[in-house]
């Protein structure tokens, strides 16, 4: 088949095109044009490692696919890497099978290699999958779902639709679950410790990094500047809770609240603390904060040490095995960082914040 586009790099005025292409693959999608634009510019234009970068395959003036990456700063073994992450491929369903994939991959990669950027993350679905395996893309693992059901009842509407076997499953889930596997630890008290809410963070959140952090092989840079922008994305509605004591943040939560088929579901998006006892504080007043607000269910999605599932399960976590989180995976173009140091989910910290999930 006569391959009738051109590849070429993002100009000024393209996010329009990449708009109709956007609404062309999603057609079942609500759109809001202004809100779709101002998410666009804080993704690919706000971001303080520098703004995004994005190959177009482009048909006589008509985008017909995209291949972005977005840049962030990784910590490996104590030393700072740029990095880069792939988000948002989409080829117009009049286009599939022409090669845009394959070609834009080709060149996205290449291009960040002589830019001395040598990994490349991404959180891919299962057809992009498949295209990054072909590319040379390697499997960390799979992000770890552990949920909290906080009303059986709604949680069980999500997949049971009888309201008869809703009633019976949910109290037999009540009384055994409850009882046995979701019994929650009180958290431990922590002398002149103070949990509070905030709407962003202050410089002190680098100083908590730069002590958390050491508990990290691998793991995204989150200072003030990163934080701030990747939990200010407009019309998120961010809940951000900062643990303090004498003046000095010891730790930090992100979670935020959606509706799914009338399900109030609270997703934790990050949590950070330099201690376990201070970590454990900070999700059981999370999980609080879920109570309060009446939601039926709370995820956290993650790769992280024993430290994290320790604490999830002392405040009444678990993870069910028919429960798959998505795939977490990573290109790598430099021989001197160990592609097996880098394949091992053991050396990451991964949460749902660090991918594009918004």
């Amino acid at each position: 088949m006569e391959r009738k586009w051109l590849m070429r790099t993002y100009k000024d005025g393209d996010e329009e095109g990449i708009f109709a292409l956007w609404k062309a693959v999603y057609p079942n999608r609500e759109y809001d044009r202004e809100k779709w634009m101002r998410w666009w510019r804080w993704m690919y234009q706000d971001n303080p490692a520098g703004g995004g970068r994005i190959w177009l395959a482009d048909h006589d003036g008509k985008i017909v696919g995209q291949y972005p990456l977005i840049f962030m700063n990784i910590k490996i073994k104590g030393e700072i890497v740029r990095a880069s992450q792939n988000i948002d491929l989409m080829t117009h369903p009049d286009y599939q099978h022409q090669g845009i994939f394959s070609t834009l991959e080709r060149q996205a990669l290449d291009e960040a290699e002589k830019a001395k950027v040598y990994i490349t993350i991404g959180f891919p679905n299962e057809a992009a999958h498949l295209g990054h395996v072909k590319s040379g893309w390697f499997d960390i693992g799979l992000m770890q779902v552990m949920l909290k059901p906080l009303n059986w009842r709604n949680v069980i509407k999500l997949k049971i639709k009888n309201k008869l076997l809703q009633r019976v499953l949910a109290t037999g889930a009540s009384l055994v679950f409850n009882n046995v596997f979701l019994r929650t630890q009180s958290p431990p008290f922590v002398e002149g410790l103070n949990i509070n809410q905030v709407t962003s963070f202050d410089d002190r959140i680098n100083d908590l990094w730069a002590k958390a952090s050491s508990q990290y092989q691998i793991a995204l840079l989150r200072d003030k500047d990163y934080l701030n922008w990747r939990y200010g994305a407009p019309d998120a509605g961010y809940s951000i809770f900062v643990a303090e004591k004498a003046s000095e943040f010891c730790g930090y939560l992100v979670l935020q609240y959606k509706i799914q088929s009338g399900v109030k579901i609270s997703n934790i998006f990050d949590m950070v603390a330099y201690s376990e006892e201070v970590m454990h504080c900070l999700l059981s007043r999370a999980v609080e904060d879920c109570q309060r607000n009446k939601a039926d269910l709370v995820l956290y999605s993650l790769i992280a040490n024993k430290t994290y599932h320790r604490v999830l399960k002392r405040n009444g976590f678990v993870s069910l095995p028919f429960i798959k989180g998505g795939r977490f995976c990573a290109y790598l173009s430099s021989p001197s960082i160990s592609k097996e140091f880098l394949s091992n989910p053991q050396s990451w910290c991964v949460q749902l914040g660090d991918s594009d999930t918004i």
